[in-house]
């Protein structure tokens, strides 16, 4: 029986003519693609209309392992800062929704594995803040963060991984390319607690975190889901089915 792997679901308001604008939730394919492709059975996470602790329990018993999905920006108030104005908040219901999913998953030591906004969940719920816009700060080096949308996408820069770190291990390489399509980071200066920086960009923004103390913990700031046809992409999420396989 394949591992079952909650992913969670963006979710706007969408005008389509009507007296009020539906409500819509919605996950792009190829998260579900890579996880069967690594041997899983995904099952997409509902935003419920508000924070509820035992439908978050219902739905973490449902499932093996929990894969955290690209969107918009989180509220910055999660982190004690002021919205800036390049800022783009996702829905609210999602901003809640995921923030609790994620702290009560990984209270539950839940195998997760964090993609793109998912990592940046990760580093806020574990108490971090965030860079809210990249182009404002002073780089070593100028690189693009935010490439557009392109069929196939882009390896947009190269990734230096951490000697030894479970993410060199996994992708079987200290020097990999990723995409990237993103304005945020992670502030280097205030990390989420216990994540361990193990992947950077060659600006020096941190890209790749990981939490391996006895549990399966995994962060990567770019989109691997669009690259599963390079082997050490698919095998970030080969990583997770084989965690929640362990788990179950």
């Amino acid at each position: 029986m394949r591992p079952a792997i909650g992913i969670t679901s963006s979710f706007s308001a969408v005008s389509d003519g009507g007296p009020k604008p539906r409500l819509r939730a919605q996950l792009n394919a190829a998260y579900t693609d890579a996880v069967i492709a690594a041997g899983g059975a995904p099952y997409v996470m509902p935003v419920p209309p508000a924070v509820d602790e035992s439908l978050l329990d219902d739905l973490l018993r449902c499932v093996d392992g929990v894969l955290f999905t690209g969107g918009s920006d989180l509220d910055p108030r999660h982190y004690g800062q002021e919205r800036h104005p390049k800022t783009e908040v996702m829905h609210e219901r999602r901003d809640a929704f995921e923030l609790a999913l994620f702290r009560r998953a990984d209270a539950a030591r839940k195998p997760i594995f964090c993609v793109c906004l998912g990592f940046q969940v990760a580093h806020v719920g574990r108490g971090g803040a965030l860079i809210q816009h990249i182009p404002d700060l002073s780089l070593p080096e100028k690189i693009n963060h935010r490439m557009t949308d392109e069929s196939p996408p882009p390896r947009t820069h190269g990734l230096r991984v951490e000697p030894g770190s479970y993410l060199s291990y996994v992708v079987g390489s200290t020097q990999i390319d990723v995409n990237s399509r993103h304005h945020q980071a992670v502030d280097p200066d205030r990390q989420g607690r216990g994540l361990k920086p193990v992947g950077w960009a060659p600006d020096g923004l941190v890209e790749a975190s990981e939490d391996m103390d006895n549990r399966f913990l995994l962060a990567v700031q770019w989109h691997p889901e669009d690259m599963i046809e390079h082997r050490e992409h698919l095998a970030l999420f080969k990583a997770l089915v084989e965690a929640a396989a362990k788990r179950r």
